[in-house]
Formats: structure tokens, C-alpha cells, sequence
């Protein structure tokens, strides 16, 4: 098992949100940002790409897709440290028609793995790693000179609209009503944060890509609507849990997430919530 991954965070994974279209729309939009530095090459030139933390395969598809307008053949390493995830990549590219490998690993497996590839993606898990500098410096030198990174996250300082904050105070507020009444023998925790619970602000992910060498950084903050259907799935992962309601064992958290998010959102009478996607490209020199 990869990093924070267990038997119970395996039950309770983001990958029930990648399914929402939102999603699919603000992960192109990176893909996009990311394949303008491609538009001097050659027609038809080939690209190794790598798509780490690849999950069950949304992001990939999308790069596929990107490949194919663009004119580019070549191939996309999928990357990650689930099998069960790879699996269902795997099964999900059948009709795919650039060359897509899978290989279970971690960042730091990725210098066994390739090298002078084209671009690495990093989409929506980069707030997992505790040592975010040491995963740029890995990440740079498997690029080629002129190589791509991009990564993004909605887990960061500064995710939350200002017109999120009144919502998501309340439905913390909400959940955590619920939970005395079902599961009064539940104990919160306000300890310490866990290394990967510490977000940075845009501008710390700045320094660090710059630190690791990169330059040429681009750092945008895109927003997005999120319905409450969505939110719903978010409030089941395990990452979002243990941050909402610190302490709580994972179902119980689950459950009064699930049931108080809609109760906000008649409340507040709001079908959904803006947030803010951190979106980052930068370049190897």
C-alpha cells in the first residue's frame, strides 16, 4: 500500500468526486494550460508523458484526449501506488488508442521508471506527500530539458471562496449536531495535523517549485462550482473527514457529512458552493 493508504482509507477515497463533470472540466482546463508548451513541436511528434497518482484514470483520459487533438503519438506512464486504482485504469483505457502503461509505484520509484520524459502530471494528490520539495527535485530529474510539470489541488490554503466559508462553517457545525445525537460515544480531537493536513498557500508552492529548479512558473487559481451531490462524495473522503471533524472514526464521519450537507445547503437555500483550484505548470530548464 502506498502512503496513508489503508484498508479503511481505501473505503473512503476521493475517487467518488472525479466522477462529477465539474471535475472533468477543471482537470482539462490544467491539461490544456499545460499542452500549450507542446504547440512548437512537430506534428505528429511523439511525447512520453507521465500521469502520476493516476488513480483510476480521469486524468489520463483527458491527456489522451489532449494527444490526439494535438496530432502527438507517443505514450503515457501511469503511475501510482494502488493496484486496485490501476486496475480500474486500466480497464477504463480500453478504447484508447495512445499507448498507456501502468506501473505501481510511488515518486520515489519514478527515476527506476523513466527518464527524459515530456511532461508529468500531479493531479489532485500532491497535498499527500509530506515532503513536497523532495517530490519536485524527483519529478525534475526525470524531465527533459524543456519538460513539463503540472500539478494541481483543491486542498490548500485558500480553497474556500469567501462565500464557502459561511456554508462550510455550518455544515461542520450541522455535522457535528448530528453526530452527538447518533454517536454520542464519539470523542473529537484537536490535536496536530498530520504533515499532510499542513496546506500551503499558493505562494509557499512557488518557492518551492523554485527551490527544486523549476522556473517558468505559472500559478493560477481557478474557480469552480461544486454541487452538492459532489460535496456529498468529498464529505466521504477519508483526507476531508479526519480535517472536518478531527478525531471522529471514518463511517460515523461519513454519515453525518452526508446527511448535513444537504440540510446546509436547504438552509443557506444553496445548490452547490464556489471553490478555488490551485493550478500549477512549470517548466524544467
Amino acid at each position: 500500500m502506498g502512503l496513508f493508504e489503508t484498508e479503511e482509507t481505501n473505503q473512503f477515497t476521493f475517487e467518488p468526486v472525479t466522477a462529477h463533470p465539474f471535475y472533468t472540466e477543471i482537470n482539462r482546463s490544467l491539461v490544456q494550460q499545460a499542452f500549450i508548451a507542446f504547440e512548437t513541436r512537430p506534428a505528429g511528434a511523439a511525447l512520453t508523458i507521465v500521469d502520476m497518482a493516476c488513480g483510476t484514470g480521469v486524468i489520463t483520459r483527458l491527456i489522451a484526449e489532449e494527444m490526439a487533438r494535438h496530432g502527438h503519438s507517443g505514450r503515457i506512464i501511469c503511475v501510482d501506488p494502488s493496484a486496485e486504482a490501476l486496475r480500474l485504469a486500466q480497464n477504463s483505457m480500453e478504447m484508447v488508442e495512445v499507448n498507456v502503461e501502468f506501473i505501481q509505484g510511488e515518486v520515489d520509484d519514478l527515476s527506476a521508471i523513466v527518464h527524459n520524459a515530456d511532461a508529468v502530471f500531479f493531479c489532485n494528490a500532491i497535498h499527500l506527500i509530506p515532503d513536497k520539495r523532495s517530490a519536485f527535485r524527483q519529478i525534475l530529474a526525470i524531465l527533459a530539458p524543456g519538460g513539463i510539470f503540472a500539478c494541481n489541488s483543491a486542498f490548500f490554503t485558500g480553497t474556500n471562496a469567501k462565500e464557502t466559508e459561511r456554508f462550510a462553517h455550518l455544515w461542520i457545525r450541522r455535522a457535528v449536531g448530528w453526530l452527538r445525537r447518533e454517536h454520542p460515544e464519539v470523542l473529537f480531537s484537536r490535536g496536530a495535523k498530520a504533515v499532510a493536513m499542513q496546506w500551503l498557500n499558493p505562494e509557499e508552492y512557488g518557492s518551492l517549485l523554485e527551490q527544486s529548479g523549476f522556473n517558468t512558473i505559472e500559478i493560477t487559481l481557478e474557480r469552480t462550482m461544486i454541487p452538492l451531490d459532489a460535496l456529498r462524495d468529498l464529505g466521504k473522503y477519508w483526507l476531508f473527514i479526519e480535517g472536518a471533524l478531527p478525531g471522529v472514526p471514518l463511517a460515523p464521519g461519513a454519515a453525518a457529512l452526508g446527511f448535513s450537507v444537504y440540510e446546509t445547503g436547504h438552509e443557506l437555500d444553496m445548490a452547490g458552493v464556489p471553490r478555488m483550484w490551485l493550478q500549477m505548470v512549470a517548466r524544467k530548464g
